[in-house]
């Protein structure tokens, strides 16, 4: 084989080695003209590679990310590189397909960028929007649109070098002084608002209209948000002398280290904006920018926070009693989760539906589930110990992964069924029943007993007990108030309770906070009860030993 056989062999060697992570090879010029592309471009983009070549490597990204583009590549320009950023390319008949781009500038070769592209499978996200929606008088993407494109342009700025941050900005006053103008000045301000945040932006398009004067925009770090607010404020006296009424105020988080995927950054900044929407009226002028910071700071260090203690197991568990309301003794617990530090300070709830919505509960439920076990074999040899059941999300329980993990846990060590059940919360995150309640009856075969939370809370409770085979319901608060307090109440829970002991389904009522209303429950037939009149969580289930019945056991049929 001559040198320049061996050469060319050698130059296909790599290429099909590229290919093995790549679906699209380029080598880019300093001016983005492709000076080599290798791949599936036919099916991807519409074009041989021969008909390329020369062409802007621009005019194959979609729309929405041309600017992001040039501010990748300008910032990898720092860093000498591009690691698994998102970038979404223009297909032949224009729509859009997400990839993954990484890719280097090699001196050898005149300093090219050589770029790397594999096409991501589809999979679904949180809020999947697409296309893009906006708001009509700014032409800024709406908040939902906003979390999704700035979750993704975010990580991608940050893998390529870049530091990220996130800044909310209200402008006090500005219904007011839009009230005071004529139309087309509206239109001119709210326009040169928009054109402000998103000139400003990662990608030139990543800024947001939260509500009627309140905005955001993801953008780099050595923006001064400083000075566009007082862009802003300058625009309005220009368009209207009436315009120095408004101040623009903004505060502003750093994103580079959040360490989210882009789901869960997508989530976390919709968290973030849904609660400083929940009541724009209650923060006052002097207090907002606190307010809010507190909010997006929370929001980050919060997660950061739920994803420690899921991997340590830093957390404690309380039990609380649920009595057979025939006999009065404790029948199981609850264990319930009650978190260290400063996040112990409120309620867990919080804490929970954050972890709920980022997406990272399973996670949480886990470090739950293991916490749990440890007790219960710590206190299992005590005389007459009752049960204890321990809360899954019903995420959790749709998560495949997850309920494999707990299935192998538990056929590992089977006499903890004498000791252990699950608690289904959230059921309404349930989006597959049948795949759900095949998992949920191997973990009964196994001798684990299953409980529905939440029961009667919606019309929907019925399409859940229908479609899950469980050992247990538990009537959700109000439903139990209603109960205590109305004769129609009373009847509809005494007819579902009816309705339960006729599928063999034990019945608990939950928010059980007096003797009459323990009685009330009894009446309509419930076989448990659950309240501060049974006692409260506790971190030491001993204390309430003296109630515990002799050779209790769990609800078996």
């Amino acid at each position: 084989m001559s040198a320049s056989d061996r050469s060319t062999k050698e130059t296909e060697r790599f290429v099909a080695l590229a290919f093995c992570r790549a679906d699209l090879l380029f080598e880019l010029d300093d001016d983005c003209k492709i000076e080599f592309v290798a791949g599936a471009t036919p099916v991807l983009l519409g074009k041989k590679p021969g008909q390329m070549k020369q062409t802007n490597f621009k005019d194959y990204v979609h729309e929405e990310d041309h600017g992001l583009l040039k501010q990748l590549i300008d910032t990898a320009d720092n860093k000498g590189r591009l690691d698994d950023v998102t970038l979404h390319l223009k297909t032949a008949k224009g729509g859009k397909v997400r990839t993954c781009l990484s890719g280097y500038r090699v001196p050898d070769f005149n300093n090219h960028f050589f770029l790397a592209i594999k096409v991501e499978p589809k999979k679904d996200s949180f809020g999947k929007i697409d296309p893009l929606r906006r708001d009509g008088d700014t032409s800024l993407l709406d908040k939902e649109s906003f979390s999704q494109a700035a979750s993704e342009r975010i990580n991608s700025f940050i893998r390529a070098g870049g530091e990220a941050e996130v800044s909310m900005v209200k402008v006090d006053q500005l219904d007011k002084l839009l009230e005071s103008i004529e139309e087309n000045d509206q239109q001119k301000l709210l326009e040169g608002i928009g054109n402000l945040l998103n000139e400003n932006s990662i990608g030139g398009d990543t800024a947001s209209r939260i509500d009627n004067d309140s905005f955001s925009f993801a953008h780099s770090k050595d923006i001064d948000t400083e000075t566009v607010n007082q862009k802003i404020e300058e625009l309005a006296k220009q368009i209207t002398p009436a315009g120095d009424m408004i101040q623009a105020v903004s505060n502003t988080v750093d994103m580079d280290s959040a360490d989210m995927s882009d789901d869960q950054v997508a989530r976390a900044m919709m968290h973030t904006m849904q609660k400083f929407c929940e009541n724009p009226g209650g923060l006052k002028e002097n207090n907002f920018s606190d307010v809010l910071s507190g909010m997006m700071t929370n929001t980050v260090s919060n997660i950061d926070y739920i994803k420690e203690v899921s991997k340590t197991g830093d957390l404690d568990i309380y039990f609380m009693p649920i009595n057979d309301l025939q006999r009065g003794y404790v029948h199981h617990f609850e264990a319930l989760v009650r978190f260290k530090g400063e996040q112990g300070k409120g309620s867990p709830y919080q804490l929970i539906s954050l972890a709920e919505e980022v997406g990272i509960i399973h996670d949480l439920d886990m470090a739950i589930v293991k916490e749990t076990i440890a007790s219960v074999r710590n206190y299992r040899s005590k005389k007459n110990f009752p049960g204890v059941a321990v809360n899954l999300s019903g995420s959790s329980v749709s998560n495949e992964q997850f309920m494999t993990t707990i299935y192998e846990m538990m056929k590992r060590e089977p006499k903890l069924s004498e000791h252990l059940l699950f608690e289904i919360t959230e059921s309404a995150k349930i989006d597959d029943l049948p795949r759900v309640n095949n998992t949920i009856q191997s973990i009964r075969e196994l001798g684990f007993e299953v409980c529905l939370d939440d029961f009667g809370a919606g019309a929907a409770s019925f399409d859940y007990l229908n479609g899950l085979d469980i050992d247990v319901v538990k009537f959700d608060g109000p439903v139990v108030k209603r109960a205590y307090s109305t004769k129609k109440g009373h009847d509809l829970l005494k007819a579902m309770a009816n309705m339960c002991r006729d599928l063999n389904v034990e019945t608990v009522a939950e928010m059980v906070e007096d003797q009459e209303m323990a009685y009330h429950m009894k009446e309509c037939g419930i076989d448990y009860g659950q309240g501060w009149f049974f006692g409260k969580p506790d971190p030491d289930p001993m204390q309430y030993a003296r109630k515990f019945a002799p050779k209790n056991k769990l609800i078996k049929k």
